[in-house]
């Protein structure tokens, strides 16, 4: 999921939006990750609704409704088990 948003194959995408995709990807990593402090933080930025994670998604070209029904999904794996189940 997270290679997919990074490496869309749109044509418009842009070198802006790839970089936000970037930090979506990393928020998403972090989330995943076991570290507990950088695990909350990430939660928090990607469920709690902010004017910047809304213009992050906005920027990247993604709907952020559509990105918390991913997220959803896969809640409580690892990325080690979202990695096996994307490949």
């Amino acid at each position: 999921m997270v290679k997919e948003m990074v490496f869309a194959t749109k044509p418009d995408l842009t070198t802006a939006a790839a970089l936000w995709r970037g930090v979506i990807s990393r928020a998403i990593r972090d989330w995943l990750s076991k570290p507990v402090r950088p695990k909350r933080e990430a939660e928090r930025y990607l469920f709690q609704n902010s004017a910047d994670l809304s213009l992050v998604c906005a920027s990247a070209g993604i709907n952020i409704l559509n990105l918390r029904t991913c997220l959803n999904k896969v809640r409580g794996r690892t990325l080690e088990d979202v990695l096996a189940v994307a490949a």
